[in-house]
C-alpha cells in the first residue's frame, strides 16, 4: 500500500475469500464472518468486541470485495467520517480533507496540521497532499473516533485512520488483477511473495491506475483524470522466535491534469469582507474601459451577462458539470517515496519492545485556473517539497491483570511551499520554508480489577517547535502609476515584501489525559465510558495579502517578527458512552456509542481581504452517536448497516473576525450519515459460487465552507453501488462486474468559494460508472 494521487459493522467489511478451501466448504463463504475480528487500535491484538473504543475495521479482502481502491472511499461505509479529496485553492489531485465526529481540517498548507491522523504501519503521514492512499497489499484499515494521543506517535485531535499492510508470507504465491471500465479505465496490479530463505521473506507489489478525466477544457485538457504508478517492496526477517524485523520501501508517481473543478456562480456584488478588493468587479471595470465604456455595464448584480463586452468576466463561463473554460496551465504532479523499519523483540514472556523508524519524501507541483475563463482573475501554482523523519519506541508489558505500554516519539519535518499567484490586482509569490519538530512521551495501562471490570488510564506529554520563513514578494501590479489610493499604494509596488523575510518560531507544550472504564455485563454485552482530551497544534498564516507592513497595514514601529501572523492550538474534551453486543452464535452484532465534545479555540478558516487565513475564533459543542450492525442469518446472506448523527454548534464566536454568524453550520460535517449493504452467495455444484452485493450510502445536507455559501452546498443524497462476482471453487479465479453511482446521483465531491475572487467552484462526482475486474491468485 502506498499513497496515490487520484459501517457498516466491522464484520462484513472483514469478509475474506480463503485461497484453498475444499469444494464442500466453498458453498458458504459467509462462515468466515463468524470469526472474531482482531484489531490493533490499542497497540496489542484484541477482539473488536472487547475493545472499549469506537472503531470501524475493514480487511483488505473486503475493501477489494466492495470495489474500494483508495482510502477516501471508506467514508461511504463509516458513520460520522467525512473523507474528501479537497484541493482547496491548490491544483493538487490528491489532497485529503478528513473529519471524524465534526473535527478535522480542509487546508493543504504545510503550516497547518491535519485534524485526523493517517498512519501506515504506525508511521504518521504528515501532509494532506499525497495522503489519499491507494489500497494495495493492505491487511486491515481501522478508523478510530475521538482523540488518540496516548497511543499514537503524533497527537491526533479528531481521530485516526490506521492502515496495516500485508506482511510477506512463507510460501511462493501472489495475485494479478486487471480492471477495465468507463472513461477508458485501465487498472493493473500484481503482488508476489518470494521466500528468500527459512528466515527471510519478501513481497513485491506494483500497480497502475489510469482513467480519462470527465471535465473538458476548451484546449482539450480533461480534468479529473488518473495516471498513477505505485510500487512497494517489503522484507520480513525472522532471525529467532522472539525477534521480527519488517522493512518496506514504497514509491508513487502521479502525472495528472488536476481536479475536475467547474464554475457554478460568480458573485457580482460585494465580498463578505468590506476590506476585500472584489477582483471580478475590478476586472470588469477595466474591461468596460477597454471596450470604450458601452452604455450597458459589464457585469453587476442584475446584469450577470453582457456579451457586448468580450473581456467581461461573467456568467458566460458557467458551462455545466462537464466543461471548464479555463486557459491557465492545469496539471498535478507528485513523486513520493518512503522507507520504514519495524522491529519487535520479545525478551521474555509478557514483555515486548518495538521500534518504528521511518523516512518519507514528497515532491509535488500543481497548477490550475481558479476563474475558469480566459480572463485573469485568479490563477494558482504551487511547489511543495517536504521530507520527514520519525522514530518511535514502545515498551509493552502484561502481568497478571495488568497490561501497559510506554512510548517515546520523535518527529522532524522540513520543506518549502512556494505559491505563485496571478490575480486581477497583482502577481506575487507567497509561501515559504517550514521546519517542524515534535517530541512526546506517553503511557497507558489497563487493570482488570474485577472479573468483569477494567480500568484504562493514559497520559501524553508533547513538545513542538515550529518555524516558518516566509519568502513572499510582489512581482507586478497592473495598477502601478494609476494613483489609485487602494490599488496603487506604496506597499503594493513590484519588489515589495508581503511579509518580512525573517524566520518566526512558536513553541507548544501540552499534556493530554484519557480514562476508560469498561464492564462486561455478560458474554454477549460489554459497556464502557471514557473521557479523553486532545489538541491540534497551532501554526502560521502562510497566505497573506495585502502585505503586512508597519506604518501602513500594521501599527508604526511593529517589529518585523510580530508582522508574521500565527494562530494557537485548538483543544477538545470528549465524553463517550458505548456498548458492544454479539449474540452467542456471532450471527448478530450491534455496536454503538454516544459522545459529547467540548471544542475550544477553534481554528476557523476565514477571509480577511484577499487571503483565507486561520484564526482561533470561537468555541463549540458537538453531540452525536454511531450505531453499526451486522447480521449473518445463514443461507449465504449477509446484511450490515451503520448510522451516524452529529449536532455541532458554535457556543461562542468572534463574528467580527469570522465574518459569519454563530448560527451557521460546521463546514464539511453532515448531520446524518447512513449506509446499508446486503450480499447473497449462491453456491454452484462444482464448488464455485456467485456472489451478488449492493450497498447504499446516504449523507444529509453539507456545507463546503464556513460561510455556508448556498451555491456550493451539497443537498442530501444517496449513492447506490452494486456488483456480481463469480468465484472459482478454490478461489484462484474471480470475475466481478460492478457499477458505482448507479442512480447517476449529481453530487459535489467538494466546493470552494473565494471571497475576493468572487468565483464559486465545485467538483462534481463522476456519473454512473461500470467496471469489470478479473483476479487470479496462485
Amino acid at each position: 500500500m502506498v499513497p496515490c494521487k487520484s459501517v457498516a459493522f466491522a464484520a462484513l467489511p472483514l469478509l475474506v475469500f480463503p485461497s484453498a478451501l475444499p469444494a464442500w466448504a466453498q458453498q458458504d463463504r459467509t462462515s468466515a464472518l463468524l470469526e472474531e475480528v482482531v484489531v490493533t487500535a490499542r497497540k496489542r491484538e484484541e477482539g473488536l468486541q472487547d475493545a472499549p473504543i469506537a472503531i470501524s475495521a475493514f480487511s483488505g479482502d473486503t475493501l477489494e470485495y466492495r470495489g474500494i481502491t483508495n482510502i477516501g472511499q471508506i467514508a461511504s461505509y463509516t458513520p460520522n467520517l467525512t473523507f474528501q479529496n479537497n484541493p482547496s485553492f491548490s491544483g493538487s489531485s490528491n489532497s485529503a480533507a478528513v473529519y471524524i465526529r465534526g473535527v478535522g481540517q480542509k487546508e493543504f498548507l504545510p503550516t497547518t496540521e491535519p485534524g485526523v491522523g493517517i498512519y501506515v504501519d504506525g508511521v504518521y503521514i504528515a501532509r494532506s497532499v499525497g495522503a489519499i492512499l491507494d489500497l494495495i497489499d493492505v491487511q486491515q484499515v481501522e478508523v478510530l473516533r475521538g482523540p488518540q494521543g496516548t497511543l499514537f506517535g503524533r497527537n491526533t485531535i479528531g481521530g485516526a485512520i490506521s492502515l496495516t499492510t500485508r506482511k510477506p508470507g512463507p510460501e511462493l504465491g501472489g495475485s494479478v488483477s486487471a480492471t477495465v471500465g468507463d472513461d477508458n479505465r485501465a487498472d493493473l496490479s500484481a503482488s508476489i511473495d518470494i521466500p528468500l530463505s527459512d528466515t527471510l521473506r519478501s513481497t513485491l507489489s506494483v500497480a497502475s491506475f489510469n482513467r480519462d478525466g470527465y471535465v473538458t477544457r476548451e484546449d482539450g485538457v480533461d480534468l479529473g483524470d488518473d495516471d498513477t504508478l505505485t510500487g512497494r517492496v517489503a522484507l520480513r526477517w525472522l532471525p529467532s522466535s522472539n525477534l521480527t524485523v519488517d522493512f518496506a520501501v514504497d514509491a508513487t508517481r502521479d502525472r495528472e491534469n488536476g481536479p475536475a473543478f467547474t464554475l457554478v456562480d460568480i458573485n457580482h456584488g460585494n465580498p463578505i469582507d468590506p476590506q476585500t478588493p472584489p477582483m471580478a468587479v475590478i476586472h470588469n471595470v477595466g474591461a468596460n474601459l477597454a471596450a470604450g465604456g458601452p452604455p450597458a455595464p459589464c457585469a453587476v448584480p442584475g446584469m450577470e451577462l453582457n456579451l457586448a463586452v468580450p473581456g467581461c468576466y461573467d456568467n458566460r463561463y458557467i458551462q455545466g458539470d462537464d466543461f471548464n473554460a479555463g486557459t491557465a496551465p492545469a496539471f498535478s504532479e507528485l513523486d513520493l517515496w518512503g522507507a520504514s523499519t519495524n522491529v519487535s523483540w520479545r525478551p521474555s514472556e509478557g514483555l515486548e519492545l518495538r521500534s518504528i523508524t521511518a523516512f518519507r519524501d514528497l515532491d509535488s507541483q500543481f497548477s490550475r485556473d481558479g476563474d475558469h475563463s480566459p480572463q485573469l482573475i485568479s490563477q494558482f501554482f504551487d511547489d511543495l517539497q517536504q521530507d520527514q523523519f520519525s522514530q518511535e519506541f514502545q515498551l509493552l508489558g502484561e502481568m497478571n491483570a495488568l497490561s501497559w505500554i510506554l512510548g517515546a516519539y520523535y518527529f522532524k519535518e522540513e520543506g518549502n511551499n512556494i505559491n505563485l499567484l496571478d490575480f486581477a490586482i497583482s502577481s506575487f509569490r507567497s509561501g515559504g520554508a517550514f521546519d517542524n519538530e515534535a517530541r512526546a512521551v506517553y503511557g497507558q495501562l489497563t487493570y482488570d480489577f474485577a472479573q468483569k471490570w477494567s480500568l484504562t488510564l493514559g497520559l501524553r506529554y508533547t513538545e513542538e517547535d515550529k518555524k516558518f520563513l516566509p519568502d513572499q514578494i510582489i512581482f507586478s501590479n497592473p495598477f502601478s502609476g494609476t494613483g489609485d489610493p487602494q490599488l496603487d499604494a506604496p506597499f503594493l509596488q513590484p519588489g515589495a515584501r508581503v511579509l518580512p523575510f525573517v524566520e518566526k518560531e512558536v513553541e507548544i507544550e501540552e499534556t493530554t489525559p484519557m480514562v476508560t472504564l469498561s464492564y462486561h455485563v455478560n458474554d454477549p454485552l460489554m459497556i464502557y465510558g471514557s473521557y479523553s482530551e486532545g489538541f491540534k497544534s497551532g501554526g502560521f498564516t502562510q497566505r497573506v495579502f495585502p502585505p503586512i507592513v508597519a506604518g501602513f497595514t500594521a501599527p508604526p514601529g511593529t517589529p518585523d517578527i510580530d508582522l508574521i501572523p500565527t494562530f494557537d492550538p485548538e483543544f477538545v474534551e470528549v465524553y463517550e458512552l458505548g456498548f458492544k453486543y454479539a449474540s452467542a452464535d456471532k450471527r448478530f452484532t450491534l455496536n454503538g456509542a454516544v459522545f459529547h465534545t467540548d471544542y475550544d479555540d477553534l481554528q476557523i478558516q476565514v477571509f480577511t481581504s484577499v487571503a483565507p487565513v486561520t484564526e482561533n475564533a470561537g468555541s463549540a459543542s458537538i453531540d452525536g452517536f454511531e450505531l453499526e450492525a451486522k447480521l449473518v442469518p445463514g443461507g449465504g446472506w449477509v446484511f450490515d448497516a451503520g448510522v451516524g448523527y452529529i449536532d455541532a454548534s458554535y457556543d461562542e464566536l468572534d463574528e467580527a473576525t469570522a465574518l459569519f454568524p454563530k448560527s451557521n453550520d460546521f463546514e464539511r460535517v453532515p448531520e446524518w450519515t447512513f449506509n446499508l449493504a446486503g450480499s447473497k452467495e449462491f453456491g454452484l455444484a462444482n464448488g464455485a459460487a456467485i456472489i451478488a452485493r449492493a450497498n447504499a450510502a446516504y449523507q444529509s445536507q453539507t456545507f463546503n465552507d464556513a460561510f455556508n455559501t448556498p451555491v456550493i452546498a451539497q443537498d442530501s443524497y444517496t449513492v447506490l453501488d452494486a456488483s456480481i462476482s463469480w468465484v472459482s471453487a478454490a478461489d484462484t479465479h474471480r470475475l466481478t462486474f460492478g457499477g458505482t453511482n448507479l442512480t447517476d446521483e449529481d453530487y459535489f465531491v467538494t466546493g470552494v468559494a473565494g471571497d475576493a475572487f468572487q468565483s464559486r467552484e465545485v467538483v462534481v462526482a463522476r456519473p454512473a460508472q461500470w467496471y469489470l475486474t478479473y483476479k487470479f491468485q496462485f
